[in-house]
């Protein structure tokens, strides 16, 4: 059995391109142009029962944002992740009391 199930899970941020200058600026607060960026990107993965899990990967690789969402702090745009059965977002307050993370 897996403790932690991921599949296809995305995230995706929305944008606004800022023009540069004083005419752009106020272009850009009129009608701000906006585009989706994919932070993360269709990630699937399974960690069994009693192995220890790192993410490790260069700048803007999308591991914060993946942690965030295995720990409930960011809903994924798509897909799903289950820990120990729960999916993080539904009753967090009680699912953070069993977990443990480290940001270093």
């Amino acid at each position: 059995m897996s403790m932690i199930e991921v599949s296809h899970l995305q995230k995706n941020f929305i944008k606004t391109v800022k023009a540069p200058g004083l005419k752009g600026a106020f272009q850009s607060f009129l009608r701000p142009e906006k585009h989706t960026f994919e932070a993360v990107k269709d990630l699937t993965f399974d960690v069994p029962k009693g192995q220890i899990l790192g993410f490790i990967g260069a700048n803007g690789a999308g591991k914060s944002t993946t942690i965030k969402m295995l720990t409930g702090i960011l809903k994924p745009t798509s897909g799903f992740c289950r820990i120990d059965g729960k999916l993080p977002q539904e009753n967090r307050q009680n699912y953070v009391k069993d977990i443990g993370v480290v940001f270093g």
